[in-house]
C-alpha cells in the first residue's frame, strides 16, 4: 500500500513543508492588499506630518525623500508581489487528529497542533474582513494561540466543527 506524503495514514501530519489540503479564501489577496495599502498610506501620512514639524529644513527634505521612497517600495513590491507570495504559500489541513498549517516562501513555517491540545477555536471577523466576506480562525492552546486566515466563513466553520467534534469523541 502506497501512502502519499500529503495524506498520511494513522493520524500523523504531513512532512514539514508539504502543502495542506486547503488554501486561503480567494479574496485573501485583495484583503491583504487593501489592509497593507491602507497601513502604508496612514503611516506615510503620519510620518510626513511629524517631519513637517522638524525645525531643520535640511533634515525635513531628506526624511521626506526617505519616507516617500519607502512608501513607493511598499506599494510597488509588497502589495503586488509579497502579498501574492504569502497567499500562494499558505495552506492548511484540519483533521480529527491535528490542524496542520504551512506558510512561507523563503522561510517555510509549519505548525502542527494536535486537536487534543486545542482549548478553543475562535472565528474572528473585524470590519475589514466583513467587507470581504472572510474570517480568521484562532486556535487557543495551553501555551500559545495560532491564527489562520483569511478564510471563507464556511471553511472556518468546517475547521471549527472538525476540531470540536474530535475533542468530543472518546479517546481512541
Amino acid at each position: 500500500m502506497t501512502v502519499s506524503a500529503s495524506t498520511p495514514s494513522s493520524g500523523y501530519p504531513p512532512a514539514h513543508g508539504t502543502r495542506g489540503d486547503a488554501v486561503l479564501a480567494p479574496r485573501a489577496l485583495t484583503y491583504l492588499n487593501v489592509r497593507e495599502g491602507a497601513t502604508t498610506v496612514l503611516v506615510t501620512t503620519a510620518l510626513a506630518v511629524a517631519i513637517a514639524f522638524l525645525p531643520d529644513p535640511g533634515w525635513r527634505t531628506a526624511l521626506w525623500v526617505i519616507v516617500g521612497i519607502l512608501a513607493v517600495v511598499s506599494l510597488l513590491i509588497e502589495l503586488p508581489w509579497l502579498n501574492r507570495k504569502q497567499v500562494e504559500n499558505t495552506s492548511y489541513t484540519a483533521t480529527a487528529d491535528y490542524v496542520y498549517i504551512t506558510r512561507g516562501w523563503l522561510w517555510r513555517r509549519t505548525t502542527v497542533i494536535a486537536t487534543a491540545q486545542i482549548l478553543n477555536v475562535e472565528v474572528v471577523q473585524g470590519p475589514l474582513l466583513r467587507a470581504f466576506d472572510a474570517v480568521s480562525v484562532r486556535f487557543t492552546c495551553i501555551s500559545e494561540v495560532e491564527g489562520l486566515g483569511p478564510l471563507e466563513p464556511r471553511a472556518a466553520e468546517r475547521i471549527r466543527a472538525t476540531v470540536l467534534h474530535a475533542q468530543a469523541e472518546p479517546a481512541r
